[in-house]
């Protein structure tokens, strides 16, 4: 087992070594691209300026005395080419979005001139020299300006992009090295674990204590064998008292009678009977406003006015079962503190439209019962069909 854990771990490092190798390998060879790169940006973008500074002479020569104006004509417009196809080769190989705006206008900057350039010829062929002069030397002038200032503007930011580049490579090619390292001392861990034995189970733990025990001590001959004394047995715990069942019967009765109201009021008397079957000692619909943000007790049975009085109405943000429970959708309960409390159950009555109040019970036990809250749910489920959101003024009925 040592010697496949040492060759394992032989061949990941090899493997490890070998990997690292190559990267820095392809990090150098993309360093020195990167500076290839950077060198023919700044060589392209200096070959465009003097272009551009070659076209404004030829244009100056336009007017010069004793020269030939169809000569620089000519050769202004093949500068005028070459430099947008110089451009345009710059604008498809440019790495930084930026540059490639200014590359752009600077192309646009360079037709604007060679507009000009129209006029003044056309200036220069009614023999108007003066008006094709300040033409090129006037108008000109920043339109030329506008292509250098572009020109420059995206070379600095070509440049810097490659070098951003090359930077980010260099720092990956620094922290290549500690990298290796971790990984190397990450593979002998894992495989000097795996090269241990397993750890015996319980079972072999206990197998070998038992072997491991003195031998018995037996009685001298002649002499019988001391007899132990017997072991006191515990009495078995008491049971449990039984839990009461719930009043299934007199539960479905209650939901026949429910599907068949016709009239408002008799909701109380059914409510009232929806409390004794839950023996609850209250219980109360909370019903939301119209606008959503508060319940109100319309329907109560088992708690006086003044209980009643007390309890008010509930924003539904407070944190409480019967706002938790509307705000979820979801039934909560909440148990009682101290001897002989009751617990709280509120179910949220849902519709198709949505959660339009709470079926809130406190029932008996210091927690609910399984079967008491799937009677409550039972039961808010049928009484969820009768109400609907109220006003805020609506009156508080008890059953």
């Amino acid at each position: 087992m040592k010697k496949h854990g040492t060759r394992l771990l032989l061949v990941l490092s090899c493997v490890i070594a070998l990997g690292t190798v190559v990267q820095d390998f392809r990090f150098n060879t993309s360093s020195k691209q990167a500076q290839a790169n950077a060198l023919g940006a700044e060589r392209e973008f200096g070959s465009v300026l003097a272009s551009l500074a070659e076209l404004r002479a030829s244009q100056a020569a336009y007017l010069a005395t004793g020269q030939g104006p169809d000569f620089w004509m000519r050769r202004a417009s093949e500068i005028s080419t070459r430099m947008n196809s110089a451009i345009g080769r710059l604008r498809t190989s440019a790495e930084n979005t930026q540059a490639r705006v200014n590359l752009d206008s600077a192309t646009t900057a360079l037709g604007d001139l060679m507009t000009l350039d129209k006029r003044a010829r056309e200036a220069l062929a009614s023999e108007q020299r003066f008006l094709a002069s300040d033409i090129l030397f006037a108008e000109g002038l920043s339109a030329a300006q506008a292509v250098t200032d572009n020109l420059i503007t995206a070379r600095d930011f070509e440049v810097s992009a490659i070098q951003d580049r090359q930077l980010l490579a260099s720092r990956l090619r620094l922290a290549m090295a500690p990298a290796t390292l971790v990984l190397v001392l990450a593979t002998a861990f894992t495989a000097g674990r795996a090269a241990r034995p397993p750890a015996p189970s319980a079972a072999a733990s206990m197998a070998q204590m038992i072997r491991d025990l003195p031998p018995p001590v037996k009685a001298p001959l002649g002499q019988p064998a001391p007899i132990k004394p017997p072991v006191a047995v515990a009495p078995p715990p008491p049971p449990a008292p039984l839990q009461p069942t719930a009043n299934w019967p007199e539960a479905a009765e209650l939901c026949v009678d429910l599907a068949r109201v016709m009239d408002p009021r008799d909701i109380p008397a059914l409510l009232e009977r929806a409390a004794k079957t839950l023996e609850a000692s209250g219980v109360v619909l909370w019903i939301i406003n119209r606008k959503g943000t508060t319940l109100l007790p319309m329907l109560s049975h088992g708690y006086s006015d003044r209980m009643l009085a007390k309890l008010g109405t509930l924003d539904v943000s407070v944190d409480n079962v019967t706002s938790l429970s509307f705000r979820t959708m979801q039934p909560q309960t909440m148990p009682g503190t101290g001897q002989g409390a009751s617990s709280a159950i509120a179910v949220p009555l849902v519709t198709t439209d949505g959660c339009n109040g709470v079926f809130a019970a406190e029932v008996q036990g210091a927690r609910p019962a399984a079967d008491a809250l799937a009677m409550a749910r039972i039961f808010a489920a049928q009484f969820a069909t009768m109400i609907e959101p109220c006003d805020s003024g609506d009156a508080v009925a008890e059953a």
